[in-house]
Order: C-alpha cells, then sequence, then structure tokens
C-alpha cells in the first residue's frame, strides 16, 4: 500500500509538469497503454518492476516491442514482437512474431526499423560473459530473413575484440540511405576489471545489403577515442542518432572522468566516419551535470546521455538521466536523479534558446528504467512489464511542448497540438493554434482492438511509476548498465 501512494502521488507531482514529463493523455488512458501477451504465456523478466528487450517507433508514431514470454507449449522463453499503434492501441493485423529462443543470445538486444524496406534489424550478443562478436539478423515484417540481406544470411561482425555485454548495443537505420548504425563499447583490457573504467565507446556502419560499410572510416568502424584535453579516460555509446539530410552521426553515453565523477559524451563524425571537427571540441560535446548529492564511497555521479534526434536545421535534442550510481549494482540511488533535456547547436554547444540555458533538468526518483523510445516528434514512451502477463507503454510530451527554438508550444494530445508550434508534422490528428514542420506528431487514433486490459487513470502506472517512469533504458539488465532503443 505504501509504495503504491507513494507512486500515485509521483504521477500527480509529473502531471502538475507542463514539461518533459507530462503524459499524453490521449495515448491509451491519460499517457499510459497496457496489452496482454495473453494468457498461454508468461513474460519471463524477473526484474524488478519487470522489463522488455527493447523497442523502436516508426516515423507514424506506431511503437514496436521486442519483450520476452515463455509460451504454454515450451520451457523456454522465445523473443516476441508486437506493435502499437499510434494511440496506444495493440494492432491485432501485425505479429506477435517469434523470433524464436531468447536463450541463444545475451540478455542484451538492440533493434532497428527500416521503413523503406519493411525490414527489422535485431542486433545481438552471445550469451557469454565475454563476447567477440555481434549479430544482426535482417527480418521482413512477415519474419523471414531479408534476401536482399547479406545474401538471405545474418551479418555475424568479428571484431577481434571484446564486447562488453554488461552494457547495451543501440541500434538506428538512415531512413533515406538505409544504413544501419550501431553504437556500444569495447574492453580495454580484461573483462574482471572494472568495466566502467576501461571502456571505448564504438560506432559501427553497415550498407542496407548487408555488409561493413567501407565508406565508413574504411572498414564500418569507428573507435571514438576522446580528446585527451577533457579528462576522459574510459567512454561508451548508449545511443546513436544520424541526419538523413548530411548523414552526420552521433554517439552518445558516458564518460569518466574519476572514479567518482562521469560526464555526458556526444562524439560526432561524417557520413564518411572522420571526425567531425565542426562539433564541440574536436567532434567530442560534453555535458557536465552537478549532482545534487555528493556520492559516497562505493558511488559515482553518472550524466548519462540515451537518447535523442537531429533535425533537419542540425539542431540536436537529447535526453539522459543525472544521478549518483551504486557500483556495487550499478543502481541509482533513488531519489538524487533527475531527467535532463540537453538542446545543442549544430556547433555542439547548449542552444541558448532552450531554457536559456540548453539544458533542462526535472527532479524524479528511479532506480532502474526500461526502454525508452523517442518519437519522431520529440515525445517519447518508457516500456515495462506491469504484471505476469502485462506490458505498460507510458508516453510524455518530451521535446513535443517546445519549438525547434526552444520556446513553449502546445501539448500533444491524441496526435492533435494545441496552442503552439510543433517540430514535427502530424500523423492521426490535427495541429491547431500553431504550425506544423516536418516529423511525426504521436498520438492519432488507430483502429482496432485491443487485447488486455486499458489502465484506469494511471492505476498501473501508479504501482510500477518508481521503476518504470520515463528515461528508458538505462541499468535495464540484470549485469550492468543497459541501453537506449532508438526508431
Amino acid at each position: 500500500m505504501t509504495l503504491a501512494v507513494a507512486a500515485v502521488g509521483l504521477l500527480v507531482s509529473v502531471a502538475s509538469q507542463a514539461d518533459f514529463l507530462t503524459p499524453i493523455p490521449a495515448y491509451g488512458d491519460n499517457g499510459t497503454a497496457i496489452f496482454s501477451v495473453g494468457s498461454g504465456f508468461t513474460l519471463s523478466d524477473s526484474e524488478s518492476g519487470g522489463i522488455v528487450a527493447a523497442a523502436t517507433a516508426d516515423s507514424d508514431g506506431r511503437l514496436y516491442v521486442l519483450y520476452r514470454a515463455v509460451p504454454s507449449t515450451d520451457s523456454n522463453s522465445h523473443l516476441y514482437l508486437i506493435r502499437l499503434g499510434s494511440s496506444g492501441v495493440l494492432d491485432n493485423g501485425f505479429g506477435p512474431l517469434d523470433f524464436g529462443l531468447s536463450a541463444a543470445v545475451d540478455n542484451n538486444v538492440a533493434l532497428g526499423l527500416d521503413q523503406s524496406r519493411q525490414r527489422f534489424y535485431l542486433v545481438t550478443l552471445p550469451p557469454t560473459p565475454s563476447a567477440d562478436f555481434i549479430t544482426v539478423s535482417a527480418r521482413r515484417f512477415d519474419n523471414s530473413l531479408d534476401p536482399a540481406f547479406n545474401g538471405g544470411a545474418d551479418l555475424v561482425i568479428n571484431s577481434a575484440r571484446i564486447v562488453d555485454n554488461r552494457y547495451s548495443l543501440a541500434a538506428t537505420v538512415d531512413q533515406v540511405s538505409g544504413r544501419l548504425l550501431l553504437s556500444g563499447a569495447f574492453i580495454v583490457g580484461t573483462v574482471s576489471e572494472d568495466t566502467l573504467s576501461n571502456l571505448e565507446a564504438v560506432t559501427y556502419a553497415v550498407t542496407p545489403d548487408g555488409q561493413l560499410d567501407p565508406g565508413f572510416n574504411s572498414n564500418g568502424l569507428r573507435i571514438e577515442s576522446p580528446p585527451s584535453s577533457f579528462g576522459i579516460t574510459s567512454a561508451l555509446g548508449f545511443g546513436i542518432a544520424t541526419s538523413s539530410t548530411t548523414g552526420r552521426i552521433l554517439n552518445f553515453g558516458s564518460g569518466r572522468v574519476s572514479p567518482s565523477r562521469f560526464v555526458g559524451t556526444i562524439f560526432s563524425d561524417n557520413a564518411d566516419g572522420t571526425v567531425d571537427a565542426t562539433f564541440g571540441s574536436g567532434g567530442l560535446g560534453v555535458i557536465d551535470i552537478t549532482s545534487t548529492t555528493p556520492p559516497s564511497e562505493g558511488q559515482a555521479n553518472l550524466t548519462q546521455l540515451l537518447f535523442g534526434r537531429i533535425l533537419p536545421s542540425g539542431v540536436t535534442q537529447l535526453i539522459g538521466v543525472n544521478g549518483v550510481l551504486q557500483l556495487s549494482n550499478r543502481t541509482y540511488v533513488t531519489g538524487t536523479t533527475s531527467v535532463a533535456g540537453v538542446q545543442l547547436t549544430p556547433a555542439g554547444v547548449p542552444d541558448t534558446r532552450f531554457k536559456s540555458t540548453g539544458i533542462f533538468t526535472t527532479p524524479f526518483a528511479i532506480g532502474r528504467a526500461p526502454p525508452t523510445v523517442l518519437f519522431a516528434n520529440g515525445s517519447f514512451a518508457s516500456v515495462f512489464k506491469s504484471g505476469p502477463t502485462d506490458i505498460s507503454v507510458l508516453a510524455v510530451e518530451g521535446f513535443s511542448v517546445f519549438a525547434e527554438d526552444g520556446t513553449t508550444g502546445g501539448t500533444t494530445t491524441g496526435g492533435t497540438t494545441t496552442g503552439g508550434a510543433t517540430t514535427g508534422g502530424t500523423t492521426g490528428g490535427t495541429t491547431t493554434g500553431g504550425t506544423t514542420t516536418g516529423g511525426t506528431t504521436t498520438g492519432g487514433t488507430t483502429t482496432g482492438s485491443t487485447t488486455g486490459t486499458t489502465s484506469s487513470g494511471g492505476g498501473s502506472f501508479g504501482l510500477f511509476g518508481l521503476v518504470g517512469l520515463v528515461i528508458g533504458a538505462l541499468l535495464r539488465r540484470r549485469r550492468g548498465l543497459g541501453e537506449i532503443s532508438g526508431g
């Protein structure tokens, strides 16, 4: 009862804010949609609060969720994929697609979507503590292997380097060129070492026909070494974004400055894999947000950039988290954390048109969080297990309440933007009292039936909000920090 009351109180406080964490009223029921995986299945993830595997979105605001469940016909869990419409209604005409036994891959997976080619990318690591290869599987919407990708076979990337599978891969697709971009981390030294102190952020580029892109740094791989002037000794990528206009790539995550201090990092590369020297300092932007609580021994402050987008103008918008991390179990100290919204100019410096400083933080309580998807209009949704067979999706306003210049616009209500300008086009609704420029507004109405139940006034969110609220992909793994899944 205490947990429920505290969480509902958090919901009320969040709803009173008109910024990032305001639930989108017409998504599900007051921002929360719930669907059931069915009585013949049991969600297999046992982590407190429940976490699904990965999620991504398309330009129409539809959400694709990859989750693990045990069917009644098998004693082992499988990976399944479903799709929700832009208002949070389960699309019964799509899936669920069965991607096979989840035990065949590590818990860490990434999901990418190529809309024009109607294919998914399932990016996996083997279930070992010292993986040295990555597998990319291109699946068509009927779940068959795409013969146009690597001759109809999976692409196995063997880097001859250890990939740290205690941290995640992230995936995104350039919807114009079709190029798949991956980010993650290599281990420097032995696996037994403290992985927060010996990591290198990496970026991979894969062509639509299933080969490492020789046009990207000659071999399709770039190791993102930070300039020594920042004092960053270790860096890892938690997310990746690309510009369909210029092909520029951002690899964003976190960098270690000292055992107790971390900063947000954004590496910028040109389309050919060379350093984008026009961005930040030497191709690296650093976001350092002072922690409100000094870390104790065995803890560290962490500024982590998780997911973002590059607008056609070159402006970058990122969402992350700042707080105190317990190094022993890689979880946040509840009560020390804040959502961080960051807007950068094309030159990679904070854009003062946004909230006067370019950086906006909102306190909230979190220990672990589920995968989160950033929609094309800047709103975003977190996906989390809310019962033995139920998965909940919480959609909040994010950047959709701001115009690109940082001024406050309206709110997104079921595909309708009221009272301001929205950077993003509209799918499934109209725009009132403002202008619409490019992109997609999440919302609208989807016809079809919903399997399972619908949230009543945020009831399920009330019970699980403390672990499932907002900001995703951080610390979603049992062994360590988590991933972002972008569309």
